[in-house]
């Protein structure tokens, strides 16, 4: 079997499951390690320590490897973005749009970086191909659900992910059904980046050609 790619985890745990080892991406390097699929893992509890993971250690991997990159993010996700452990306090996070900046160079030099969210709400990342100019797309494709997930599931999820895709399975139904029979999180679901960016393209124009002519007033002295 030939590897297409290694999984890039980045883990942000809250403080508590620090505490008590409970690390969804930690567990997750086990079943690699089983299923023989490269990865690399970081713990990254604040803002400096994720700049690092996506910036130096990823430039590293991919040339250890000679792979691409699936960018798995195994952290607290919400509406707005993710947040890092050292964030949780002060419920400060890491807005979608900030994110997009770390990961469109990453897309850019590989082109056609894939993004899963293990992580509640990750399906929001999409909205970080919501952009006007094609070239401002960050990923490829992006996996993730709507809904608060428990991280025992997400594990199952990607864990059956990363099997069958490193095993060539590329059906997206089968493999959206898989993940959804492993975890019983009916709403994983993946969205193509320049699909998303070109829908947005198209809304956006049209409610610009809907909005209303507003006349310019002229004022006299």
């Amino acid at each position: 079997m030939t590897d297409t790619f290694y999984v890039h985890i980045i883990e942000s745990p809250s403080p508590k499951e620090l505490l008590e080892g409970i690390t969804e991406g930690r567990a997750l390097c086990s079943f690699l390690d089983i299923a023989r699929i490269p990865y690399s893992y970081y713990l990254a509890v604040d803002p400096e320590q994720f700049r690092i993971a996506m910036t130096t250690r990823i430039e590293e991997d991919s040339l250890r490897f000679n792979l691409p990159p699936i960018l798995h993010f195994s952290m607290h996700g919400s509406e707005g973005g993710i947040q890092l452990t050292n964030q949780r306090e002060s419920k400060q996070e890491i807005p979608w749009a900030e994110l997009a900046v770390y990961i469109r160079p990453i897309h850019q030099i590989f082109g056609d970086i894939g993004v899963c969210m293990s992580c509640c709400k990750g399906a929001n990342g999409l909205r970080m191909a919501q952009v006007i100019k094609t070239k401002d797309v960050p990923f490829a494709w992006i996996i993730g659900s709507f809904t608060e997930i428990d991280l025992r599931d997400a594990a199952l999820a990607f864990a059956v992910f990363y099997r069958r895709f490193h095993c060539g399975n590329t059906d997206l139904d089968s493999l959206l059904e898989a993940m959804q029979s492993a975890s019983n999180v009916t709403d994983f679901n993946l969205w193509f980046g320049n699909l998303t960016q070109q829908q947005y393209s198209q809304e956006s124009l049209g409610n610009f050609l809907k909005a209303p002519k507003y006349k310019i007033a002229k004022y006299t002295l």
